[in-house]
């Protein structure tokens, strides 16, 4: 599978797009209408939809236009088994390297975000930062690998979850925050034990309950 490659221009302004709620899942555009939405020129938009496409981004209909992503069940499922591929693969490496000052910070971490989630007037920033504190926690055990190939395929997969995330999310949103808060422990309480079969027992558990949450799959 192609990675996405850093000098793309044309796919992070679709991911910027995506994100501002500037395109959003299910949508159909023309050309034109894309060029138009993320800045892009006819040339490069056409490079770029190859790539879209191929990752699954998009759907080019013929006479009807261009078909943004919507994420159905098929959509979670296969990032999610895709991801877990990745993160139990490199957590047998990371559990061998890792720091106890990464460890440690990765607990008080969750330990502050956990209390700040639980107070309903800070929860929105809350909720910012947990999701900042995830992507980095899960991120850094992929660069333990040291592979560009798999970690650009990783952001990837952690950026098609977070749409689905935000397209099917639930009402009690904060209930599933600090759920993840729990899970993320349990991977951080064994890797701090030196016990990595554990830890990735947790890390598939947490993964089992994160697409449970996304979306009844």
């Amino acid at each position: 599978m192609t990675d996405v490659r850093a000098d793309n221009e044309g796919y992070r302004r679709f991911r910027e797009a995506m994100q501002a709620g500037i395109l959003t899942p299910g949508m159909v555009v023309t050309q034109n209408e894309l060029c138009e939405l993320i800045g892009l020129s006819l040339s490069p938009l056409r490079e770029t939809l190859v790539l879209l496409e191929e990752f699954g981004l998009v759907e080019i209909k013929p006479r009807t236009g261009i078909r943004i992503v919507y994420p159905e069940v098929a959509f979670i499922r296969e990032n999610y088994q895709f991801r877990i591929m990745i993160e139990v693969f490199a957590l047998r490496s990371f559990g061998d390297s890792v720091t106890e000052d990464w460890i440690d910070n990765m607990i008080a971490s969750h330990e502050e975000c956990r209390t700040t989630l639980v107070d309903s007037s800070l929860f929105e920033d809350a909720q910012l930062k947990f999701a900042r504190l995830d992507r980095r926690m899960h991120l850094e055990i992929v660069e333990a690998l040291g592979n560009r190939a798999i970690l650009d395929t990783h952001r990837r997969l952690q950026d098609n979850i977070s749409m689905a995330q935000q397209v099917h999310r639930r009402p009690n949103f904060r209930g599933a925050l600090l759920q993840t808060i729990d899970e993320h422990m349990k991977i951080l309480e064994a890797l701090k034990r030196r016990d990595v079969d554990q830890a990735i027992a947790a890390l598939e558990a947490h993964f089992r309950g994160a697409t449970h949450r996304t979306f009844a799959v």
